[in-house]
């Protein structure tokens, strides 16, 4: 299976062949003109750090199962103070049929080396661009060389085809320098296994709403 279904900002469904569950739910409000549906279930609920546009729980339909579910995290600052302003964010790692998923939160810095040894080599590395909240794209080109990860996928940053998330701050098109060779994911669903052979940054062009 290995499906991860994009519902805009940092939010994601991360369906397996053994569980399903959603990584930084935003709360209505919390990011603008983007609102989660209602009726997302899954099995267990992940946030990244403490901040409404990152902990909505509440948000999500928990089923009753309880799945062995392949997770760790390791924990960086979320702004470039050693996270004396905006406190601390987790960086989620998941086993999802065999691929290595990273989730940076809302990482505010380059990690130390050291910290991130664990995920060199990952399949996917979901990262934010903002660049004010949390690092660009020159920090996340810097981050890339370290982890090497096989594909990179962009999150947090101004949409211009749905007008939402924060105001354009011209993130995207410097993303589009730092990894020119990317490619655009068709709909709101990315099958891990249709791109099994695949290295390269994708970007995601809808959400489900």
């Amino acid at each position: 299976m290995g499906k991860l279904i994009y519902f805009g900002h940092s939010c994601f469904l991360i369906e397996s062949n053994d569980f399903a569950i959603v990584i930084d739910p935003y709360s209505h409000g919390s990011v603008p003109n983007l609102k989660i549906p209602t009726n997302i279930r899954a099995d267990k609920v992940y946030c990244s750090h403490d901040h409404f546009d990152h902990n909505a729980k509440n948000l999500i339909k928990l089923t009753n199962k309880k799945p062995l579910i392949n997770h760790f995290f390791i924990t960086v600052p979320h702004d470039h103070h050693k996270g004396q302003r905006r406190g601390l964010n987790n960086i989620n790692v998941f086993d999802v049929d065999g691929y290595q998923v990273v989730h940076l939160g809302d990482t505010g810095c380059v990690p130390e080396e050291k910290n991130i040894l664990s995920i060199k080599g990952c399949d996917v590395l979901i990262a934010p661009i903002n660049g004010f909240y949390t690092i660009g794209p020159r920090e996340l080109r810097q981050i890339a060389n370290i982890v090497k990860p096989r594909i990179v996928i962009p999150v947090h940053y101004y949409m211009k085809e749905y007008d939402s998330g924060y105001p354009d701050n011209g993130m995207f098109e410097a993303f589009e320098k730092e990894f020119p060779n990317y490619q655009y994911i068709e709909g709101d669903t990315l099958d891990l296994e249709e791109y099994k052979d695949y290295s390269g940054a994708l970007v995601y062009r809808k959400y489900r709403q």
